[in-house]
């Protein structure tokens, strides 16, 4: 018993340090390393990790961290810099020009004396690899800080690139696309102000939680629980601030003679305007209880349940497919459906907008190629 009691407290301590030291749960791929205490080059809290060990290859690398709106200040470097972008999400801004967004995998090439700054998004850290180049030559020329107005004006700029365009989309459809997205992807930091935004939208609890319900049939239980288990936490932290979120109401009791198979294929046959009777092909033949599945569960179990409508149900699966990645034939197919059910090639561009601005071009941009191509093909 004693035993347990110790456990227990442990636990609970070390879930206290980790809220109070965020660096630590941020996931990234590179050590976080040593926190730049009072550096003037910096507003905000930054860490730096060299990880270079071979002097002699003359390549110097660090990585560096950056919590929520630290950015470093204006500053060039005689002989350049190469970034690569490795977690969360930052900016990179060279004097007189747009700022840009940039997600994981991301690489900039900083020409010889050219004034920039580079830093984390105002809601999230950001880390990327610092890479000096020609360094027997190369040193770094530090100049005035980056301003409050002009980081706000610069990552607001980037930010609502799209505003205007996603207006096509309501709220309610805007929120439902980034909650799934970053549910397909398992992104749980940037999925609980999504959340908070999807309730802010004027959905209730019911309503979100069943896009969470949804999101299991495309990327796994795993990441569905993930993010149920965050939305509970946003509720509840809501609930402690004074906000009651309206519940909703309930899924409607199915009352049907057919088959959950009948239902399935009859749901299917509608949201998609293919025939019941078409043949079975592909992984119906190859993996007949698969297909099954899809019928009796995916279109009948979950399709029928009526807190999201088909166009819903279909905006947030083409979006977690989208978070996932790699899928491209699925996108295809959903796309196709989103089409037959009304929704336009101008709404799902807008839906890859989104997803752009929260998960990056690596996500959206091979969607698009499919998107012009179904358009093309009609």
């Amino acid at each position: 018993m004693k035993s347990f009691a110790i456990t227990v407290l442990l636990l609970l301590s070390t879930g206290a340090i980790a809220q109070n030291n965020p660096e630590t749960t941020f996931r990234q791929p590179y050590p976080l390393g040593e926190k730049l205490s009072s550096n003037p080059n910096f507003t905000g809290e930054a860490w730096l990790a060299p990880l270079s060990e071979q002097k002699e290859l003359n390549v110097p690398m660090s990585n560096v961290t950056f919590e929520p709106g630290c950015r470093n200040s204006w500053h060039s470097h005689k002989a350049g810099q190469i970034l690569i972008a490795t977690a969360g999400i930052g900016y990179y801004q060279e004097k007189g020009q747009p700022a840009r967004r940039l997600f994981p995998g991301d690489i900039v090439e900083i020409a010889p004396d050219v004034v920039h700054w580079h830093g984390a998004a105002p809601d999230s850290w950001f880390a990327h690899i610092a890479i000096t180049t020609n360094p027997k030559v190369n040193v770094a020329v530090w100049l005035d800080p980056v301003s409050d107005s002009q980081y706000q004006e610069a990552t607001a700029e980037a930010e609502n690139r799209y505003t205007e365009a996603n207006s096509i989309l309501t709220a309610r459809e805007q929120a439902i696309v980034a909650v799934a997205s970053y549910t397909g992807k398992g992104d749980l930091e940037h999925l609980k102000p999504a959340l908070a935004g999807a309730l802010e939208a004027g959905m209730t609890i019911n309503e979100i939680n069943e896009v969470l319900i949804h999101a299991y049939a495309y990327c796994g239980f795993p990441r569905s629980l993930r993010a149920i288990q965050t939305f509970m936490q946003v509720v509840d932290e809501r609930k402690a601030n004074g906000i009651n979120d309206v519940v909703g109401r309930e899924v409607t009791e199915i009352n049907d003679n057919r088959t959950r198979y009948e239902r399935g294929r009859d749901i299917l046959a509608e949201i998609s305007g293919t025939s019941v009777d078409a043949p079975k092909a592909g992984y119906a033949i190859f993996a007949p209880a698969i297909e099954r599945f899809l019928k009796e569960h995916l279109f009948a179990d979950l399709f029928e349940r009526d807190l999201l409508t088909y166009r819903e149900r279909e905006l947030a699966t083409v979006s977690i497919l989208a978070g996932v990645g790699g899928v491209e034939p699925m996108f295809r197919s959903h796309a196709a459906i989103c089409l037959h059910l009304g929704i336009t090639a101008e709404q799902l561009s807008t839906l890859l907008n989104i997803v752009e601005m929260n998960l990056g071009t690596s996500y959206s941009e091979p969607l698009r190629n499919i998107l012009e191509q179904i358009v093309k093909q009609k």
